[in-house]
């Protein structure tokens, strides 16, 4: 990552002051005591690979062994929820612990926000927006991802309805504002070469536009189903 790092800029020119020792943008951006990342690219994303793949692979067996009868589809679904509650728990957690220090920071956890922030620097600038965001997400989202995951697997239904419903909307609502605020603003504070910009700012956060926009529609669709025949069973014969 220090090859992205400019040698030179035009505020070196004329006497002026010298350019920001970090690669993110916008360039006038400020990290005071920043240090480079101590793991390469390929360290850190083999790393976060290898971590969900073992988790989703002992989620599935686990499922698998506690309900052998259990849908593909749900145990995909527990599978997503299992991934986003342990993300919002641990990754997220970790940053919203150290956003002050994160900078200065050389651990495999901060070394992975380093890497993500090259699409958004708002990570390391400690934006308010971002902390607030991701509050809200380790706070309210994360134990409604694993009420979502223990009711699939204890067989819950209306539970699981009611936490899938309301984590998948809390999900659509967080992306909409980090992407919203992004595309409004007046500086972009992600590089501009299209891996940082597709793969990392548009590729990481887009599954958590579909998935839970598709467990939305289907959670509301199911509750719609059950409180309709709810009213059809409450309602009087007729005459």
């Amino acid at each position: 990552m220090d090859r992205l790092i400019a040698p030179d800029s035009d505020a070196t020119r004329g006497g002026g002051t010298l350019p920001p020792q970090h690669p993110y943008f916008p360039p006038t951006l400020e990290l005071p005591g920043y240090t480079a990342p101590a793991h390469t690219t390929g360290a850190l994303v083999s790393t976060m690979g290898a971590s969900i793949a073992a988790l989703l692979t002992a989620t599935f067996c686990v499922y698998t062994a506690r309900r052998r009868r259990i849908a593909l589809s749900q145990r995909l679904t527990a599978l997503w929820f299992v991934l986003c509650g342990a993300l919002h728990s641990l990754f997220e957690l970790y940053y919203l612990a150290h956003y002050r220090t994160l900078a200065q920071e050389q651990t495999m956890v901060a070394d992975m926000w380093k890497e993500y922030a090259l699409s958004d620097s708002r990570y390391l600038g400690a934006v308010s927006m971002v902390r607030a965001l991701e509050a809200i997400t380790v706070l309210a989202t994360a134990p409604l991802c694993w009420t979502a995951a223990y009711a699939i697997w204890s067989d819950m239904h209306a539970i699981r309805h009611l936490a899938q419903l309301s984590a998948s909307l809390l999900h659509l609502y967080s992306v909409a504002i980090y992407f919203g605020t992004e595309f409004m603003s007046p500086a972009s504070n992600c590089r501009p070469e299209p891996v940082y910009r597709l793969g990392y700012f548009v590729g990481m956060n887009i599954p958590w536009v579909l998935v839970p926009a598709f467990l939305a529609i289907s959670s509301f669709c199911e509750i719609y189903r059950c409180m309709a025949l709810l009213q059809t069973s409450r309602s009087p014969p007729p005459p």
